[in-house]
């Protein structure tokens, strides 16, 4: 009786079972973050009016505040799903929403949409963060805040590591031995078009044309290592010296973690071919007890004839800084900076909240 019964239950219970394998690959996560601190700086301008990322006095800052979904779906090819993401930055502490009377207070950061297999690895089309800017963003535990750096392109990583290439397809390979590549290649003109290539400080002015890279990644216990590559090949090549412009760059870095909960890290950045210079950024981190984390840093944008910051004047930063963490990802921050380029030069304190939900 009880044999007849399994054998009339065994396809409905293989069904349920094939059914809940599917849903349990369906996944989409809803995401975010309200990154907000108070920054306080004492800035001397030297002959300049004005500091790139540094105001006097104190202020409230949203730190890329955002929210997004993002997941992987089945689909009808076998071994192969679908990957998404959809992403959003807003601005929270600005007079009435906004930043500077910027009405633009919410704007798209990542979008995109690709497959991915185990066996072969991913491709995504959209709006991307490659692998040169993922490279450095690994290595740097304060992205997106004062001291970053990025910050600028003057800390010690130029602005090639920030934001997003538009209308791009990548495509990365799985790992192999620890090994990793990865490909993208940006079609932005068919001779008509003024698409961004990039929208990031001094690449704002590179419009259509194309842009591509590759790079590989090595990982090995707690040894992580990178070498990437980026040319840009923009319609609307600027000649001004305070610009960047068409030409390659090439990245380095390299991470240790140790068993201690010490993490040395370093990138080294050679620019000059899109006139944006050498950047050379170090971070050394140690974990204190579960929960906190201290960190040291030094940054430097090296000035020559191929720097559109300055052809005069080195910037150097030095950074402290430290997090304790609340949750998994989220955390109470601190940090001190000192920044120099010539006679300019400014001190900031930091101090704030990184509530994150969902990552």
């Amino acid at each position: 009786m009880n044999n007849k019964i399994l054998l009339k239950l065994t396809p409905i219970a293989l069904a349920c079972a094939a059914i809940s394998q599917v849903q349990a690959e369906d996944t989409m996560k809803f995401y975010g973050q309200a990154n907000i601190s108070f920054d306080s700086s004492s800035v001397d301008y030297g002959t300049n009016t004005t500091m790139v990322g540094r105001t006097e006095g104190g202020e409230f800052k949203s730190n890329a505040s955002r929210f997004g979904m993002k997941g992987s779906l089945d689909t009808t090819l076998e071994n192969i799903s679908l990957i998404y993401q959809l992403e959003a930055e807003y601005k929270t502490v600005g007079e009435n929403g906004d930043e500077s009377g910027d009405a633009n207070s919410i704007y798209a950061r990542e979008a995109y949409a690709g497959l991915k297999n185990k066996k072969f690895g991913q491709i995504r089309m959209g709006r991307l963060t490659t692998g040169y800017k993922s490279s450095y963003t690994a290595i740097d535990p304060w992205t997106d805040h004062v001291l970053q750096a990025r910050q600028s392109g003057q800390q010690g990583a130029s602005n090639l590591d920030a934001n997003y290439f538009n209308s791009t397809a990548e495509y990365v390979s799985p790992k192999m031995n620890g090994f990793e590549v990865n490909a993208h290649y940006s079609v932005l003109s068919d001779g008509s078009t003024t698409t961004d290539i990039h929208n990031s400080g001094k690449l704002k002015g590179l419009t259509g044309g194309s842009a591509s890279g590759f790079g590989v990644k090595y990982t090995n216990g707690g040894l992580r290592l990178t070498a990437d590559t980026i040319t840009l090949d923009s319609d609307n090549d600027p000649t001004s010296a305070t610009s960047a412009q068409n030409g390659s760059s090439n990245q380095f870095t390299a991470q240790y973690k140790f068993g201690s909960g010490t993490t040395l890290a370093g990138l080294y950045e050679d620019a000059t071919g899109v006139n944006l210079g050498k950047n050379v950024f170090m971070i050394a981190s140690q974990k204190v007890g579960k929960n906190g984390l201290l960190t040291a840093s030094y940054g430097l944008n090296e000035a020559g004839k191929d720097n559109a910051y300055s052809k005069t004047d080195d910037a150097t930063t030095i950074g402290l800084g430290g997090k304790y963490m609340l949750t998994k990802k989220s955390a109470i921050i601190a940090g001190w900076s000192q920044h120099e380029r010539g006679d300019d030069n400014a001190t900031t304190f930091t101090l704030g909240i990184d509530a994150k939900f969902g990552y």
